[in-house]
């Protein structure tokens, strides 16, 4: 294999990791991406026409593993804007801050203060 074929199966590796995260709910940090992907794909296009041919294959997991990553980010997105339209139409939404503090303190989570001592 490659060295190029090695770090494209790696950032896939990469990838693969950070889908895993974002689907669980994790804000992934995506810094240094593109770079990556630029580098990789600037390396693949200084190559030798037979020799980039190797790379199709590992190229073409890459964009296979960029776009699961960028479905579940969208899923994780349209998750967050739908508990937040939740929250603020006034629905119990079990994760939002002020209900996970009441349910810790046993309050009701009615938002009244004056109760307080």
């Amino acid at each position: 294999m490659s060295e190029l074929a090695e770090r494209a199966a790696s950032l896939g590796t990469v990838l693969e990791a950070a889908r895993l995260e974002a689907e669980a709910g994790v804000l992934i940090d995506l810094a240094g991406l593109e770079e990556s992907v630029a580098k990789l794909c600037a390396a693949a296009e200084g190559m030798a026409r037979s020799e980039a041919q190797t790379l199709l294959g590992p190229l073409g997991d890459l964009v296979a593993a960029l776009d699961t990553l960028a479905a579940s980010l969208t899923d994780q997105q349209t998750k967050r804007e739908q508990s937040l339209a939740a929250a603020l139409a006034g629905r119990d939404d079990p994760h939002t801050a002020r209900q996970r503090a009441a349910a810790a303190y046993g309050r009701t989570g009615s938002g009244r203060t004056d109760d307080l001592p």
